[in-house]
């Protein structure tokens, strides 16, 4: 499953039948209560933005998919940690400003820097090259 929606060549139905498969009790993805949903519903939107990143290359528009990290907000306040809402913007500028088309398709980390779709990357660790040893 997680080859699958790591593909950049994957297709909307393929898009569609994980999210209609869900995270069943028995996945190895299935987690607590809202977390494994959590984790597919951001595995499902990292690979639409590959989709769409393809579709809309010949417009000259590009996609991209980022976090801001973990962020303070009214729903986050009580478990602590998280950073200042104005600190959270670092990979949201570098897409407006800074990236180029030949990064449309990728997931930026909340440091501004490439991240894998397959495994957790640390701001301040090294930027994902795009090699995925599968």
């Amino acid at each position: 499953r997680q080859k699958k929606l790591c593909n950049p060549d994957i297709v909307w139905e393929e898009i569609l039948q994980e999210f209609n498969r869900g995270v069943p009790p028995e996945d190895p993805a299935h987690g607590g209560p809202g977390t494994d949903h959590y984790g597919l519903s951001k595995a499902l939107l990292t690979a639409y933005t590959m989709l769409l990143a393809k579709q809309l290359a010949s417009r000259n528009i590009s996609v991209y998919c980022l976090s801001p990290g973990y962020i303070e907000t009214n729903m986050t306040k009580h478990w602590g940690g998280g950073k200042k809402p104005e600190d959270g913007t670092v990979s949201l500028r570098y897409c407006l400003f800074e990236a180029d088309a030949s990064h449309s398709g990728w997931f930026f980390g909340s440091d501004a820097k490439r991240s894998p779709l397959h495994f957790l990357r640390n701001p301040g660790e090294p930027e994902f090259d795009g090699t995925v040893d599968w």
